[in-house]
């Protein structure tokens, strides 16, 4: 690639990245990467001159244009395309899956695109398989549907006991399944490194099987697919599949290359729906039995009327049904003590809690203390029951081996989260 490569920070109040046409800039403030009033990308330009600048919020990604390839890069330092596997909603997300690209960067990139077709396949099978009625052609014994009167006289001149008959038949097996089905065959083989996606992947295509036909699919049929307010919720992931049986985005001819498309990503999300996996996952450890997980479904808001969120990303539940802890990621540290105020508020809210932990990423090290804060929840009463409040951090990036592979990476990110929620409960 002959390109030149710009890097924006996340969260740049303005990084010059020289002239760019006026396509490239409508492209970079399109819906694609902007939702509604709220500006992600900013282009800006100096008062004398033609040179341009991004303005960029807590995103970070890889958008290419017609002369440049811009790297939003994180503020931490993280393995980022590992951690974008646990990302539970695309919704902040942002991508063009119209610009297929070369990713050298990310060589797991579907393993992304894997966690993505997972959440809309479990959509679908929540509100169920869309069923159609297909036309079909049979030469039965009995008359179904309409007899084809001329293919008939044709077909069964000699015997009399059959009829050519055309009906439809109301089926899982149609085009728009058949499309999900063939993506979902395809993609399981992609994906390199999170097992627990591939495992879900194949335990679904094994279902969907026994009623889906698995035929070749050309990518130019799914754009036959009309929606309606019936098959609207197919919407998404026809578009994903689309992609995945493209030929060309499927293999890249450059050994050691990957493909991939423009896309930015909030990392505040990815951030916390990272470590709210892997908390999930340590917790099936056989040293915390006796205690278990509930993530943010479980509380809608600690506030009755619901207009103030107040919702904790995860409390600890242990077998007397008490909360004694709270666990909140934060991926960057607040000004004004705002994050301590939160956990305060969960604490006074779940009186049964006896410690919070904030859990930030390592480059927040310098503000957090070893020693735990103590909250009096009455300070009239010298009885009082008091909290403790700890703030942890994780190292992203283990700078010890940069090439570390997936696996090993996961590992020893859940060693430390292990250890930190070891000495939290126990201290």
């Amino acid at each position: 690639m002959n390109e030149e490569i710009i890097e924006v920070r996340e969260n740049s109040p303005g990084t010059e990245i020289g002239e760019i046409s006026a396509e490239d800039e409508a492209y970079l403030q399109s819906a694609r990467f902007n939702r509604g009033k709220r500006k992600n990308i900013e282009v800006n330009y100096e008062r004398q001159g033609s040179k341009a600048k991004l303005r960029v919020g807590p995103y970070a990604g890889i958008i290419q244009l017609s002369k440049k390839r811009i790297h939003f890069s994180t503020k931490v330092s993280a393995h980022l395309f590992y951690m974008l596997s646990f990302l539970r909603n695309e919704d902040e997300f942002l991508y063009d899956p119209d610009t297929p690209i070369e990713m050298r960067e990310g060589v797991n990139f579907f393993d992304i695109i894997g966690k993505f077709f997972l959440n809309f396949l479990n959509e679908i099978l929540r509100r169920g398989l869309l069923k159609k009625y297909v036309r079909r052609r049979e030469n039965s014994h009995f008359i179904k549907g309409k007899i084809l009167i001329r293919e008939n006289i044709r077909e069964n001149m000699v015997g009399e006991s059959r009829f050519l008959c055309e009906y439809g038949d109301l089926t899982f097996d149609n085009l728009e399944n058949r499309i999900v089905l063939s993506a979902l065959n395809s993609l399981i083989s992609m994906i390199r490194f999170n097992t627990k996606i591939r495992n879900e992947l194949r335990k679904t295509e094994t279902v969907l099987k026994d009623f889906i036909t698995l035929v070749n699919i050309n990518p130019q049929e799914c754009k036959r697919i009309r929606f309606n307010r019936i098959n609207l919720y197919y919407e998404d992931i026809i578009r994903l599949s689309r992609l995945i049986l493209e030929e060309r985005f499927i293999r890249s001819i450059h050994k050691g290359q990957s493909r991939g498309f423009n896309f930015i990503v909030n990392m505040n999300k990815v951030y916390e729906d990272f470590v709210t996996e892997i908390i999930e996952d340590v917790f099936h450890d056989p040293d915390f039995k006796g205690f278990t997980i509930e993530s943010q479904s479980r509380f809608s808001s600690l506030v009755e009327e619901g207009r103030i969120r107040i919702k904790p990303d995860m409390v600890i539940k242990n077998d007397r049904n008490e909360y004694p802890f709270i666990i909140d990621a934060k991926y960057k540290r607040e000004e004004a003590n705002v994050d301590y105020y939160q956990v305060i508020a969960y604490s006074l809210a779940l009186r049964s809690c006896e410690a919070c932990c904030l859990l930030y990423p390592q480059s927040e090290a310098s503000e957090t203390g070893e020693a735990p804060l103590t909250l009096v929840r009455d300070i009239m009463d010298e009885k009082s029951k008091k909290v403790r409040i700890f703030a942890k951090t994780v190292d992203l990036y283990l700078t010890d081996d940069e090439l570390l592979e997936y696996e090993e990476y996961i590992t020893r990110i859940k060693a430390q989260v292990k250890q930190i929620i070891w000495d939290f409960l126990h201290f």
